[in-house]
């Protein structure tokens, strides 16, 4: 898998889209606040491994959020409190972030990613960034 990093002054395109109960969810809401992987068309064995790993998401404070067509079955499926399951109609948002990104939370774009990427790759780039660093001497994990 290919892994583009960018350099962090490429800021976010904001989005607003709706879950499966019609929930509005505002990238705005979440940036700064926590770091994000904007994931397209995720499967479904890709999403019960984010599932799988909600606490390890939970201490970087980063959040999954999966863009999916209106209608899929997968926007049903059970969200934690790091992952999100949004519909994406016409892939319009999807188009914006390609296969998959990373954002931090000063709002850049940290990676671009051809396909959904592991977690633990990912997992260890948030490591890797100077503010979690700072956060697990803070923090203490």
């Amino acid at each position: 898998m290919t892994v583009t990093m960018l350099l962090a002054g490429l800021a976010a395109a904001p989005f607003v889209l709706s879950d499966a109960a019609g929930e509005k969810w505002a990238l705005s809401d979440a940036l700064g606040r926590e770091r994000l992987l904007i994931v397209s068309q995720p499967s479904a064995a890709y999403l019960a491994e984010v599932r799988r790993q909600n606490v390890e998401l939970q201490v970087r404070d980063l959040r999954v959020v999966a863009l999916l067509p209106p209608g899929d079955a997968r926007l049903n499926g059970s969200q934690t409190l790091t992952l999100t399951l949004l519909a994406d109609p016409g892939g319009k948002v999807a188009a914006q972030y390609g296969p998959a990104a990373l954002i931090g939370k000063d709002t850049g774009i940290k990676a671009r990613y051809n396909a959904p990427p592991a977690l633990n790759t990912v997992l260890g780039t948030v490591d890797s960034m100077p503010m979690r660093q700072q956060e697990r001497r803070s923090r203490g994990r």
